[in-house]
């Protein structure tokens, strides 16, 4: 330990012999320095002087050097490029006015900021005139403005020179006090070392006792170089297996089906995948760590992957994100046609992590289901769905410039015939081809419709007067009646149209729509083929028609509907042969009905199936009360055929009541025999095997046809009353007539004439061959109780007539 304590004083001895050589040295550097700082200061008059003079001196000659230039151009024109010189060198010039040394003598007195603010404000308006400077009125003009300054920026020189004087007076003084500091400083330094000098003194036996002290560290030192190298080792382990974490989080990132890019918080590039070069067509080296939001989305427009649009506006909505810290969808067409889902989501940091996955072929699908669910199946038209939409929107713009729309209800006249004769498919094919012609005669604006089966629906915007609603509804029917080819068959059809108008008064899809189709009803009741506008009284009817509905509904067919009977007379034995049941509400709370408004709602609403069985079982039941010889004609609906088992009921009623089947006769209407479907012509078969008779009512009013005569047995013809009205003074109605009778006694079958009410009428239908007629010259519909006690009064005044 002594011997460490020798050798420490011994290092010192140098040390000591330094400190006392760096003392000679430091007062000989002062003296120095002192002889120097007198050098130095003459040497900063003569540059301050010259600096603030000379720049003064300089920026005076080169304003009169410019003066000299504008003044030849103002006598003669000549190049502007050398006065433009000068002047750029005035700039120049004021830029050292206004900085460096020279900016504490301007600021010094306002006389010289005035003229620094002179020559600036001259330079200014000089600008404007410099490009016209060949011109000689303008140099003249330039000329003028300078002849002022050069009197003042010669006093600012003159003045420049006394301050530079004055500034090198002051900066000996300076320098002056500046020795003396610096003498002071030295003759302190050399003090201070041989303080030093006993510190140092004291400072060695302090060392030696920190050498001790040392020992000991050491020693703590090796222990923790143990424990450093087997934190080393753990170290090593631990980085070993952060290097697999890496390459498994390199392997998971490269190999997602989704590209994925993380931004830092300075909207820089942190990692991505090769996903994303691939689905914007970069290479994986372009989306380098360190690049920016906007050099990606550069890059991305370059490579044509997107339009320089869109590559903005999905930039821009980020960026909103972004601002906003909200997570957020976006959805980025490329343009390929590819759809990009990019899923944006905030980070703590303010960064951003976002994934983008090619969802081109979902979105395609997701469009097409969103165009189904809009769109008919059959003909890509609008359904009802976006019809509504487009209605409530027409309607919007029609209450904001008050203007007014049309809504056509369209209805096809005879299709179900072509889908029952020809089948679906030609149907379907038919559709399409009534679609295809009614978007050609509408505007670009106007919407068309298919809501289902044959109705259609057109939207006519912009309507300023009714002609354009009577034009466009006579071409729909004028061209859709036109003959169709359809794989050799030519199908004529008509069309019934129903128009509505909006009123600019709380309208709404669902309100024009029910008033188009009150109008389309109103259409088909006048005939087909047609169209009608929409009235205001058609509401009251068609709630009238829903109250009866509501009324039948609810009603107690034996408490309030009553079967009268109207008989049928042999022509030539004038004794009544047949009744026929007739349907009739007399006890109706809302009023008296007609009975072909009973049938038609009992038709539409299914009710005729029950209410047709009761009548039925009504006349049966009567049946069974009167003479055997007495037969007894009940009607049936086409609907009772649809949408019941006719044939079970009538065996039913039949059984229930005793009557013979032969005492019954069913009347049918041509109608029925139009629909042409098996379960009809069946059904009628097990009737007649039943032993009923059939009978087809109203004939001639329908399309009546050879053919259904030959395909249906039926056992009697009855002529409509519409032929019987006029027979006896229209002869082509008597013609009609003689041949229908010529023409059932043809097939065997019996004729019946209806509407009988004159001797006259009588006398033509006996002369025409007619089997039985029937009317009022005979009798009026009358209860069961009345025709039973006039049976014989009738036979009598038949036997008169």
């Amino acid at each position: 330990m002594n011997a460490s304590s020798r050798s420490l004083r011994d290092s010192f001895q140098p040390l000591k012999i330094i400190l006392s050589t760096a003392m000679i040295v430091l007062g000989s550097g002062a003296v120095y320095l002192s002889a120097l700082t007198f050098e130095r200061q003459e040497m900063l008059a003569k540059v301050s002087r010259y600096n603030v003079a000379w720049s003064a001196g300089q920026g005076v000659n080169e304003f009169l050097r410019l003066r000299q230039r504008v003044s030849e151009l103002a006598v003669r024109e000549g190049s502007k490029h050398e006065a433009q010189l000068r002047f750029d060198i005035v700039k120049n010039r004021l830029e050292l006015f206004r900085s460096g040394e020279f900016q504490p003598f301007v600021l010094e007195a306002d006389d010289r900021r005035r003229t620094v603010e002179l020559l600036s404000n001259f330079l200014h308006r000089a600008e404007m005139l410099i490009e016209q400077i060949e011109n000689p009125a303008t140099a003249r003009a330039l000329l003028s403005e300078m002849a002022p300054l050069e009197g003042e920026l010669i006093g600012l020189a003159a003045e420049a020179n006394n301050y530079g004087g004055q500034q090198v007076a002051r900066d000996r003084q300076e320098l002056l006090q500046l020795h003396w500091t610096f003498s002071a400083l030295a003759g302190g330094l050399v003090l201070c070392t041989f303080v030093l000098i006993v510190v140092l003194e004291r400072r060695n036996r302090l060392l030696i006792h920190a050498q001790q002290k040392l020992h000991a560290l050491n020693a703590a030192l090796v222990q923790t170089s143990e424990d450093l190298e087997k934190a080393n080792s753990t170290a090593h382990a631990a980085n070993d297996e952060l290097i697999t974490q890496n390459r498994l989080f390199d392997t998971a990132l490269h190999n997602m089906s989704q590209g994925l890019c993380m931004f830092g918080e300075d909207r820089r590039l942190i990692v991505s995948n090769r996903r994303l070069a691939t689905i914007y067509g970069l290479s994986p080296e372009s989306l380098r760590p360190g690049s920016t939001f906007e050099d990606i989305i550069r890059l991305t427009v370059r490579t044509g992957v997107c339009s320089r649009d869109s590559a903005e506006n999905i930039r821009s909505e980020q960026l909103g994100l972004i601002a906003r810290k909200e997570q957020g969808t976006l959805l980025h067409e490329l343009s390929d046609g590819r759809v990009i889902s990019i899923l944006h989501q905030p980070m703590n940091n303010e960064g951003w992590v976002a994934t983008y996955d090619d969802i081109t072929e979902r979105h395609h699908a997701e469009a097409q289901m969103l165009h189904m669910a809009r769109h008919d199946a059959l003909t890509d038209l609008p359904n009802r769905i976006l019809l509504r939409d487009r209605m409530w929107s027409e309607l919007a713009r029609c209450q904001r410039h008050q203007r007014c729309a049309a809504v056509f209800c369209l209805d096809l006249d005879h299709f179900k015939n072509v889908n029952d004769t020809l089948g679906h498919s030609m149907g379907d094919r038919l559709l399409r081809e009534v679609a295809t012609r009614v978007a050609t005669l509408v505007r670009r604006g106007d919407t068309v419709a298919r809501l289902g089966g044959d109705e259609f629906v057109i939207l006519q915007t912009d309507v300023t007067q009714p002609a354009d609603v009577d034009q466009l509804a006579q071409r729909v029917i004028k061209v859709l009646s036109e003959p169709y080819e359809l794989d050799g068959h030519q199908v004529v059809i008509g069309v019934s149209v129903g128009v509505a108008l909006t009123s600019g008064i709380a309208d709404d899809p669902d309100t024009l729509l029910k008033n188009a189709d009150l109008a389309l009803y109103r259409a088909k009741e006048d005939g087909r083929g047609t169209f009608c506008l929409f009235q205001p009284e058609m509401a009251a009817r068609l709630q009238r028609r829903r109250t009866i509905e509501l009324d039948l509904r609810a009603a107690d067919f034996d408490e309030e509907f009553d079967v009268v009977f109207q008989p049928i007379v042999n022509i030539h034995t004038l004794q009544v042969t047949t009744l026929e049941a007739l349907l009739r509400w007399p006890r109706c709370r809302h009023g008296p009905v007609a009975t072909e408004e009973i049938i038609a709602i009992a038709e539409d609403t299914g009710l005729i199936v029950n209410l047709g069985e009761w009548v039925l079982k009504r006349a049966c039941l009567a049946a069974a009360n009167l003479p055997g010889e007495l037969n007894f004609a009940v009607n049936l609906s086409p609907m009772q055929f649809m949408r019941g088992d006719v044939v079970e009921t009538v065996s039913r009623v039949l059984a229930a009541t005793g009557v013979p089947p032969s005492r019954l006769e069913l009347e049918v209407t041509e109608t029925f025999l139009l629909e042409d479907s098996q379960r009809s012509s069946c059904a009628l078969r097990d009737l007649r095997a039943l032993g009923v008779r059939i009978s087809l009512d109203d004939f001639g009013t329908g399309y009546s046809s050879l053919g259904y005569l030959r395909k249906y047995t039926v056992d009697k013809i009855k002529i409509d009353r519409s032929f019987v009205e006029q027979i006896c003074t229209n002869q082509d109605h008597r013609a009609i007539v003689h041949a229908i009778v010529r023409l059932a006694h043809a097939l065997g079958m019996k004729t019946t004439a209806e509407g009988i009410e004159t001797e006259d009428q009588l006398e033509i239908i006996r002369a025409t061959g007619c089997d039985e007629v029937q009317g009022y010259l005979f009798s009026p519909p009358k209860s069961l109780a009345e025709i039973t006690g006039s049976l014989g009064t009738l036979s009598s005044k038949a036997t008169d007539a």
